[in-house]
């Protein structure tokens, strides 16, 4: 197609809420992985020692890495997402959402038993 004057016609571009929206839950994704990135810097500070010697620091790296994958997935999907956008195409499924959830899950079902663990130690 080309325009009055014999260029060619852009392309449509797509609207651009959907890209804000997208970028929207990109920063989602980032303040997940900050909040889990600080919940880490607050063990070594607050619960060295939880359940066992080295029990808050195997926690605190496993926050900090859980933070990282996180921020990682949350960039890889708004990549994947905003190309979907750009070509009129449906979006991508996504795990990420899943393995996060899982990761935070194990993370917080190893807290618990670590907290029992020290209370009980008293």
């Amino acid at each position: 197609m080309s325009t009055p004057s014999g260029s060619p016609a852009p392309p449509p571009h797509p609207d651009y809420r959907f890209s804000l929206a997208n970028e929207r839950t990109l920063l989602a994704w980032l303040r997940t992985g900050l909040a889990l990135v600080a919940g880490g810097v607050a063990m070594t500070q607050f619960a060295p020692r939880l359940g066992f010697a080295g029990g808050g620091e195997a926690v605190s790296v496993a926050l900090l890495v859980a933070g990282l994958v996180t921020a990682l997935a949350g960039h890889r999907r708004y990549t994947r997402n905003e190309r979907a956008i750009a070509a009129d195409q449906p979006l991508p499924p996504g795990v990420a959402a899943r393995w996060v959830t899982a990761l935070v899950a194990v993370l917080v079902v190893v807290l618990l038993v670590l907290v029992v663990v020290d209370i009980v130690r008293g």
